[in-house]
């Protein structure tokens, strides 16, 4: 069977499932409500897109340059007509801002400080604020060294003290997250910015958010597995787990 992992890395696989930015299942199946129009200058449209998870019932919103046609697909009681995209071919690509503008919402588990963080930097790189999103890249770097007591009078030091804190974590996150420090000085302005790419930031945010789920989801997962063994087999002994 072919590796079809990049298909984890979409929001729309087809008209009927999307891998759900909420709830993070992967697929879904979604539904679309009514879709509608702006004029984004005097001469170009704009197309709005409303996505609904079947599992968890959040809406997502994306927007496109492109009249995408649907057709009616049904009438429920309780959001009335709903819709389904008449095509399947690269949905994804058709959309050039998505809200979460982060591909999957950061889990609760993370510091909300870092989650915000993170999904600003996404914004910002949505939009091509590059200088913007590396600064923010930067933040959430100083500030997880901070939560995580890591040293360093500078930011490539609280990262090696980060990877030193945590061998747990692969350390190619840890030595991406390197490049950080190249990207902007510490103080932001506009000579600070050095040319790096949209395609450099996606790989920092990335090694970013890996590094975060290794260190704040890994461990409460594994957590929640041991609690649910102990549970199986006090059931099991009847409350002898001796």
């Amino acid at each position: 069977m072919p590796d079809q992992s990049d298909l984890d890395q979409k929001y729309f696989i087809d008209r009927y499932i999307y891998n759900c930015p909420f709830c993070n299942r992967r697929p879904v199946s979604y539904v679309l409500g009514p879709h509608r129009v702006f004029d984004w200058t005097n001469l170009k449209k704009c197309f709005v897109y409303f996505a609904q998870c079947q599992s968890c019932n959040n809406i997502s919103m994306h927007l496109s340059f492109e009249a995408i046609p649907t057709q009616h697909a049904g009438t429920s009681t309780k959001s009335g007509a709903f819709f389904r995209f008449e095509t399947d071919n690269n949905l994804d690509q058709k959309f050039f801002y998505s809200v979460p503008t982060s591909f999957f919402v950061l889990d609760e588990r993370i510091p909300r400080k870092l989650r915000e963080l993170v999904t600003e930097a996404e914004g910002c790189l949505k939009s091509n604020f590059l200088t913007g999103a590396s600064a923010c890249a930067r933040k959430v770097v100083y500030e997880l060294g901070v939560l995580q007591g890591a040293t360093g009078a500078n930011y490539e030091d609280r990262i090696k003290s980060l990877k030193s804190l945590h061998p747990e974590v692969d350390s190619v996150f840890f030595d991406t997250l390197l490049t950080i420090q190249q990207t902007t000085s510490s103080k932001v302005h506009e000579e600070s910015y050095d040319g790096w790419e949209a395609k450099h930031l996606r790989i920092i945010l990335l090694s970013l958010a890996d590094v975060l789920h290794e260190i704040y989801i890994v461990p409460a997962l594994k957590e929640d597995r041991r609690k649910s063994i102990l549970k199986l087999k006090e059931d099991l002994l009847g409350g002898k787990t001796s």
